[in-house]
């Protein structure tokens, strides 16, 4: 097996067994969950790296974005999470509307042959629960305007499971 494979077949295991359901995006190896968290749902996109195939990616944002005036103050709380957890980096990046802005954490981790799917899940598990952590403590400071949210083929929403959600 290709470490490509190895890697989008942990994914979907992954997402299967945490019972999410998820859309899949363009290529092999990536995709989308929606978590249903307190305080505000995010989007959890899981993909193989496009530039090396024996690399996973989290990436987790909130369903909103913010106000392009609220970018030095984002800014700075990135760069102070960042001196604080070295787990997962918080970025702030342009929106394809010129009056908002994003917020994103995201963590990699070279996937190497014969990783245990048990290891593979714990690395997604706890990157999901610290980007929980950074977005909690974004929430009491700054106001959100909701976005669309995805919805499955059945028209139902959809949601993160249980599995890792609380920090731990």
């Amino acid at each position: 097996m290709t470490t490509e494979s190895l890697c989008a077949n942990l994914i979907e295991r992954y997402v299967r067994t945490c019972g999410l359901r998820f859309l899949r995006g363009k290529h092999d190896g990536e995709y989308l969950c929606v978590a249903d968290v307190h305080p505000r749902c995010l989007h959890a996109h899981l993909e193989t790296s496009p530039s090396f195939s024996d690399v996973f990616v989290i990436r987790v944002t909130p369903v909103c974005s913010f106000p392009v005036v609220d970018r030095p103050w984002l800014t700075n709380f990135a760069d102070t999470w960042n001196q604080r957890n070295g787990e997962v980096t918080a970025t702030v990046h342009g929106s394809c509307d010129s009056q908002r802005i994003g917020v994103s954490a995201h963590r990699s981790r070279w996937i190497q042959e014969g990783i245990f799917f048990e290891d593979f899940a714990a690395f997604a598990d706890r990157t999901i629960a610290v980007a929980i952590e950074l977005f909690a403590e974004l929430t009491p400071v700054v106001e959100l305007t909701p976005v669309v949210t995805a919805r499955s083929g059945s028209g139902s929403w959809l949601r993160l499971g249980q599995r890792g959600l609380s920090p731990g």
